[in-house]
């Protein structure tokens, strides 16, 4: 069974290499003859049962796809204002600005256009004083988009998440006298309704401390309101899988019940006759596993540790042995057969991955005893054999893990989280009884924190390295596996030649005198990444709005997927958000050499200086010069930004933050003769309010790119400023568009090709990529 299952699963797999979905009519065809050709044979091969396994997985997997992708939001009726109806689907997430739902669509309207709308769609509501409850069926005035997120190397995909959440559109509630409950009955989301009830009792008792969100998360998997610097902690030391509900958790409850309920039993003659004590605690530890699981949400991690556990307490049951893979493919199996895009997941691959891990490296070994064999191998085998997945999913991987588990998941399982599940019962029945559990369990998580915090300050915890492309992930990973073999298995230490190359491997670099230019999609803003063959600048970092920095979720990821070590020099154009919002992860994340701004007030940094025209430097022969502003073009807002001309092969860029048609005329006045740009990013965002067209003549750029936003509401680029440039005949690219544009300026002459992101890693459940990249309201 195990290798049906992954031939099953790389068949699912395979589907997501795809750029479009197969027809449906070749899904039928391809189903049909896989199925004629398997039981027609009747002497089947090891490859034909394989091969039969792979093509099912393709097809469920695409089936599957087509059902979410069946339905669209008409292109016309985005951002226009949207009569809806049907069902609030998830738990309610408030924070201080709005309320995040699930909306399960049943109806849609505009004027008098109705049409059914079998869909999930996210939904923000910003009208505090009407609670939201999960189960209601309601009616709303919404505008709403499709989904659509940022699309940069070595980021977080927004889409592909979507997609295996089954979300086919985003939008607002508007404030209408049309909003309003239609009903709410019991049967409707009943897990929903059951996890919002018990989330009203913890809010009310849960103690004000910096700990206490985590408390949220622990009990019901929720883990909004959590500060971005906490989760810097976790990642440092390897132990963010502690506060997301999973296997690990489930056991211990699991285990806990099991060890509680068997020992109780045995203390009653009539009930061992009945039931055998062992398998009366296996039973209760079934029942907590499922009930801590819907607390949950039955996340991906806590259905695999459920399956696996009831796959073994059958076995128990019905007294027969079950195989360890064989229980975890059974899991594995169920799983994709529920939602086979879970496999864009990151909890799918570190759930079933590390469990996978623990059978091989657990296994094959003769009548193994003492501590270091029951609960440190175990630490070591995870933290060593998940080190090219962390690597690929998150360009990092702890180098304290083995230390900080070790220590904090007795301390959890035996400290805090028997306390978070009682609390979650107690306060249904003794809300005095729960809060008092919430208190200990949160003065306990206090001080594992203050442990986690000090190893996650040491220097060396956190070891930053990219894992370019599949071919070295294959490598580093068999590696990892040959030194994971028992002691004594001929070529377990051949294993550390197989992971050198992961050691050895340097990110590809400019040549001298070449230069990479990469714009970033971080939305409504600005970044840019510029490289020469030894050095790094930024320009700009992106903006940063609750719960979302771009200088961390974007910008960092790109930086350590490049393998940059240190910034030589930031430069922030001005001191608006959607620029500088970013800097402080920046800083606070990599050394940064110098910083170069018009705004050099807001830094502490001894290191910040003004960028005044006239400062010219050459890194690797590749020539830079700020060309505005000068001291008495300070305090100017847009039009103090710094612009700065890169040269290189003949060939230039001109980057220009926010100027406006004041800072034009300026320039077109005193640097004229520096303005002659083959790459220009344009003015403002495309903004109406720059764009002098005696300065677009002057640059006259061959490629011109927009900074914005998908469907901002400054509607840039503006529709006259595009007329401007193609005026020109400049080729325009827009990041909302196009995702991430890359650039290199390689020897004189060369003819430049653009690098668009989502023209190369485009997948089927990305938006669809407009071909000049332009898109002007």
């Amino acid at each position: 069974m195990p290798f049906f299952v992954l031939a099953f699963l790389s068949g699912d797999l395979f589907l997501q290499l795809f750029s479009s979905l197969p027809s449906q009519i070749m899904l039928v065809l391809l189903t049909t003859i896989n199925f004629l050709i398997y039981f027609s044979l009747k002497n089947r091969i090891r490859l034909v049962y394989l091969l039969f396994a792979f093509v099912l997985g393709f097809a469920w997997s695409a089936w599957y796809a087509q059902g979410i992708l069946s339905w669209s939001l008409p292109k016309s009726w985005e951002g226009r204002p949207v009569t809806i109806t049907g069902y609030v689907a998830s738990l309610p997430v408030r924070n201080k600005w709005q309320t995040y739902f699930f909306f399960a669509l049943q109806t849609m309207q505009v004027g008098g256009d109705l049409q059914p709308g079998k869909a999930l769609v996210r939904l923000a509501w910003r009208d505090h004083q009407q609670p939201i409850k999960a189960g209601e069926k309601r009616q709303f005035l919404v505008r709403l988009k499709r989904i659509h997120g940022t699309q940069n190397p070595g980021t977080f995909d927004y889409e592909a998440w979507s997609l295996q959440k089954g979300l086919r559109a985003s939008g607002y509630i508007l404030t209408s006298p049309l909003n309003k409950v239609i009903s709410h009955h019991w049967y409707h989301y009943p897990i929903a309704q059951f996890r919002q009830n018990l989330q009203e009792k913890i809010r009310a008792h849960l103690p004000q401390s910096r700990t206490a969100p985590w408390l949220m998360a622990l009990i019901m998997g929720e883990r909004e309101g959590i500060a971005q610097e906490d989760w810097q902690v976790l990642r440092q030391t390897g132990t963010n899988h502690l506060m997301a509900i999973a296997g690990l958790h489930i056991g211990i409850m699991a285990g806990f019940t099991h060890m509680l309920i068997a020992w109780s039993w045995r203390r009653f003659e009539r009930l061992t006759l009945w039931l055998p004590a062992q398998q009366a605690g296996a039973c209760a530890a079934l029942i907590v596993a499922v009930l801590y699981s819907a607390l949950a949400g039955f996340s991906v991690p806590t259905q695999r540790a459920c399956l696996m556990l009831a796959a073994f307490i059958f076995s128990l049951l019905s007294r027969r042995k079950l195989n360890a893979w064989y229980g975890w493919s059974l899991a594995l199996l169920l799983v994709l057969m529920l939602n086979p895009l879970c496999v864009l997941t990151e909890s799918f691959w570190l759930s079933f991955g590390t469990l996978a891990l623990i059978i091989y490296g657990m296994g094959g070994r003769l009548a193994p005893r003492g501590l270091w064999w029951k609960w440190g191998r175990v630490q070591w085998v995870v933290g060593l054999g998940l080190t090219p997945i962390t690597l690929v999913l998150f360009q990092q991987c702890s180098l304290v893990s083995f230390l900080a588990n070790s220590i904090a998941i007795p301390w959890l399982g035996c400290l805090i989280l028997p306390f978070c599940f009682l609390s979650g019962i107690c306060l249904l029945i003794l809300p005095s009884v729960g809060g008092l559990c919430l208190l200990i369990a949160d003065k306990s998580l206090a001080v594992l924190w203050t442990l986690l915090a000090w190893f996650s300050a040491l220097p060396f915890s956190a070891w930053y390295h990219a894992m370019p492309d599949p071919i070295l992930f294959f490598i580093t990973m068999t590696g990892f596996l040959l030194l994971l073999l028992p002691a004594g298995f001929p070529g377990k230490w051949a294993g550390i030649l197989w992971v050198l190359p992961l050691l050895l491997y340097k990110p590809a670099a400019p040549a001298e005198g070449d230069v990479w230019l990469t714009l970033l999609d971080v939305g409504q803003g600005l970044s840019v990444v510029v490289q020469t063959k030894t050095h790094l600048l930024v320009y700009d970092a992106g903006p940063r709005y609750a719960g979302m920095d771009m200088g961390e979720s974007v910008v960092l990821p790109f930086l350590h997927k490049i393998g940059a070590r240190q910034i030589d020099l930031l430069v922030i154009s001005h001191g608006d958000n959607d620029h500088i919002g970013g800097a402080g992860a920046l800083v606070k994340a990599l050394s940064v050499g110098m910083i170069k701004t018009s705004v050099p007030e807001k830094w502490l940094q001894p290191i910040a200086r003004t960028c005044f025209a006239g400062d010219t430097w050459q890194w690797d022969k590749v020539l830079f010069t700020f060309i505005y502003p000068d001291k008495n073009q300070l305090s100017l807002g847009n039009d103090s930004s710094c612009v700065l001309r890169i040269t290189a092969h003949g060939q230039s860029i001109l980057l220009t933050g926010d100027i406006e048609k004041y800072a034009e005329e300026n320039l077109l006045e005193q640097a004229s003769h520096h303005l002659q740009s083959t790459i220009l990013v344009a003015p403002h965002h495309g903004s109406k309010t720059s764009g002098l067209a005696k300065f677009i003549v002057a640059v006259r750029p061959q490629f011109v790119l927009y900074a914005t936003g998908y469907r901002n509401r400054y509607h840039f680029p503006h529709p006259q400023i595009v007329s401007f440039y193609e005026a020109i005949q400049a080729r325009q690219l827009n990041t909302a568009e196009t995702g991430a544009i890359q650039f290199r300026l390689k020897e004189k002459n060369a003819v430049l090709s653009p690098e668009i992101y989502r023209k190369t890693h485009h997948h089927y459940w990305h938006a669809a990529l407009m071909e000049d990249g332009i898109k002007a309201d």
